[in-house]
């Protein structure tokens, strides 16, 4: 029983190796004989192949009704037929005027500088109908304590013309066919400012002028101060004022009624502060005395 069941073993075996050896030389074979040649593609060839597939598609008609070359196999050969065609470019065709001369289309040149295009032009407004020429005066001193007349001189002056300052309507006088007159307060101008002076016509108030400003100047300030007094508490007209110019440092004295720099008048002397009166404007100051520490 023991031989019987050994003899397929046997050939079990057998065969294994056998097929182990087929393999074996096959792969010898495989390595020992390497990879094939690429085939080269010539141009020219292809050419000749199409032309025989084509005269074998030709006398076949048969074959030909059911066999067509695929979409790849004519764009390469479409390819091919460019890359070997070597005719030099034709730039006449690409300037379009037949002498190989480019010429700037009506784009113009995308490389060249475009410079902006020029501002709009404002149209210019028309005058106003009525044209302001000057005033009396120009100009005012700020805190002056007196009324101004001002007058206003211009052209086509309406008979119902009316002043206005700083837009705001003003009493107006007229004093003949082109001039106008109204009184200005101190409190009007008693600050640094420019005010515009306009005419307008009460009935029509699209009847109006240019505008001319009226310049209210600085208010002057002293430019001294007050150092200290001299004399006695109880004849006060006879004391002095000792006082320090800002710009030279130079050390003054003056009593009641005197004027420092021209233009002050000494009115009175405490022993606290000094007042003052500009002569030309009429403005009063009060000088303080000045910290002795400082």
């Amino acid at each position: 029983m023991a031989k019987r069941n050994s003899s397929p073993e046997k050939v079990k075996r057998t065969l294994l190796i056998g097929l182990g050896g087929v393999l074996l030389v096959v792969l010898l074979y495989q390595v020992f004989k390497g990879p094939a040649p690429r085939p080269t593609r010539n141009p020219q060839a292809g050419a000749t192949t199409a032309d025989t597939s084509t005269k074998a598609t030709a006398s076949a008609p048969s074959a030909s009704k059911t066999q067509r070359p695929s979409a790849t196999a004519q764009q390469e050969a479409l390819l091919q037929a460019q890359l070997s065609d070597l005719t030099p470019l034709n730039l006449k065709v690409i300037s379009g005027r037949g002498d190989g001369k480019l010429e700037v289309g009506s784009r113009g040149n995308i490389f060249a500088y475009v410079p902006p295009p020029p501002p709009p032009r404002e149209i210019p407004k028309p005058p106003p109908p009525i044209q302001l020429v000057s005033l009396q005066p120009q100009t005012a001193v700020a805190g002056t304590p007196r009324p101004i007349t001002l007058v206003v001189s211009g052209q086509k002056i309406p008979a119902d013309g009316q002043i206005l300052f700083n837009g705001a309507p003003r009493p107006t006088k007229r004093v003949s066919e082109s001039q106008l007159s109204t009184e200005i307060a101190p409190g009007d101008y008693a600050y640094e400012q420019n005010i515009n002076i306009e005419v307008k016509s009460q009935s029509n108030p699209a009847e109006n002028s240019n505008a001319i400003p009226f310049v209210v100047q600085r208010a002057p300030e002293p430019q001294f101060v007050y150092k200290g007094r001299l004399g006695t508490l109880g004849q006060p007209q006879y004391n002095y004022a000792v006082f320090e110019l800002n710009t030279t440092k130079e050390i003054k004295r003056a009593k009641v009624g005197d004027t420092m720099m021209g233009t002050w008048r000494i009115d009175a002397i405490s022993a606290d502060a000094v007042d003052v009166t500009h002569t030309q404007y009429e403005i009063k100051r009060r000088v303080p005395l000045q910290d002795k520490a400082r």
